[in-house]
């Protein structure tokens, strides 16, 4: 029992001593996003989105978010694309940020499936996201019940890191405040594309796609938004440490 509290003692002294040799975070915050989403991608156009009711109503006040539809411009809807896409950026408080499954399934989608995935953004440049495919029921405008699946993929951004594990960014915002003076603002940012192959192009607006071809509209959106806003991967950057 004596050692066993010797032990217990000298974990605790030596956790208080890291704390009072490591200066205190600065009182600015370290943002590895800009909150601008590009107005064209390739073929695709963007329509701005604001956010929506429970978003304003459930998140801080100084939460700041870019949202964009992007449509395939001036295409039939059978050959017609659609994907949403966000950044949310935390204000001073961290709830902000948080894991979207709890969201994607307060609002009635189901989780079937879950994978870490690697998105190569340029040569020696590999971004990993989390893949979460979804699905539920969901009532149309006249009133009927259509079943939808869908990807949506989501990764969180800080001060030179990116990882797709809502753990792991909270272990590194303890580790990089304690050791490293920095207070990560953190952001995360998400894909969603329906997947249309069982779907109806005149009613539900875009062509018939399967899952994988869902997944290669989700990878070219990701490749292509994110040199133009995460700054780790700005031309001429760093490689941010990835997880």
């Amino acid at each position: 029992m004596m050692l066993r509290g010797l032990i217990t003692l000298l974990i605790a002294g030596s956790t208080a001593a890291l704390c009072s040799i490591s200066p205190a975070p600065t009182g600015s915050q370290d943002v590895g996003v800009t909150m601008q989403l590009p107005q064209r991608v390739g073929p695709l156009v963007g329509v701005p989105r604001e956010p929506d009711k429970i978003e304003r109503e459930k998140l801080p006040t100084d939460t700041t978010f870019a949202k964009m539809t992007y449509v395939t411009a001036g295409a039939p809807p059978a050959e017609r694309d659609i994907a949403q896409v966000s950044v949310v950026l935390a204000g001073a408080e961290s709830r902000s940020i948080h894991r979207p499954e709890v969201c994607l399934t307060g609002q009635g989608w189901s989780i079937d499936a879950a994978r870490v995935i690697p998105v190569e953004i340029r040569p020696g440049q590999t971004l990993y996201v989390k893949d979460l495919s979804i699905s539920g029921t969901f009532a149309n405008g006249d009133g009927q019940s259509r079943h939808l699946r869908a990807h949506y993929v989501y990764w969180f951004a800080g001060h030179g890191v990116t990882t797709p594990s809502h753990f792991e960014r909270l272990w590194r915002s303890t580790w990089d405040a304690v050791l490293h003076n920095v207070n990560h603002r953190w952001a995360y940012a998400a894909v969603m594309a329906h997947v249309t192959e069982e779907l109806d192009p005149e009613k539900c607006g875009e062509r018939r796609r399967t899952d994988e071809q869902t997944g290669r509209l989700i990878t070219f959106l990701i490749q292509n938004l994110v040199p133009q806003f995460q700054k780790d991967f700005f031309a001429g950057s760093h490689s941010p440490i990835v997880n």
